[in-house]
């Protein structure tokens, strides 16, 4: 089992990593803002820069997400519980959400389908990542919101 101590240090990081995300995120999606939604020939006829622009959005999304559900949200888990006992995600997310510490599994699962989809870029499915790019766009505050209320949670936990 690991120590409190260490617990704490990867809830640490863990924030400071998904805020530099975020912020890289949220000025990414300021870049997009004149070009959003995408169509299927907009996105085929995108200059690169506008392509980096989104390669930046869904790489920060992603890294976000992905930070979340590897370091932030197991390690919130284990700290509250007082336990690092193993079991099923979807169990811990449960629990964090009864916590108050996690606002929606369903918003948190919804953003896993999202990565997973964006993970799987086909060059001939590019109607799909037109789709899966203008909701993601549309959506992202959600996850935004899930990634605040569990620092929050935490930070107030602790009197940061």
């Amino acid at each position: 089992m690991k120590s409190p101590d260490i617990v704490e240090k990867t809830i640490v990081s863990a924030i400071s990593e998904c805020e530099s995300h975020l912020s890289r995120l949220t000025r990414s999606k300021q870049l997009l803002d004149q070009f959003m939604p995408l169509t299927t020939d907009s996105l085929k006829d995108a200059s690169d820069e506008r392509i980096e622009h989104l390669d930046q959005f869904i790489y920060r999304f992603t890294k976000l997400q992905d930070s979340m559900g590897t370091r932030l949200l197991p390690s919130l888990h284990s700290f509250f519980e007082n336990s690092s006992q193993p079991m099923p995600f979807l169990d811990k997310l449960n629990r964090l959400e009864q916590l108050g510490i996690l606002t929606s599994v369903e918003n948190w699962q919804f953003f896993r389908n999202l990565r997973n989809n964006l993970a799987h870029d086909y060059l001939e499915s590019v109607d799909q990542t037109v789709l899966t790019l203008n909701i993601l766009y549309d959506k992202w505050p959600h996850l935004q919101e899930l990634y605040i209320q569990a620092r929050n949670y935490y930070r107030s936990r602790i009197r940061v």
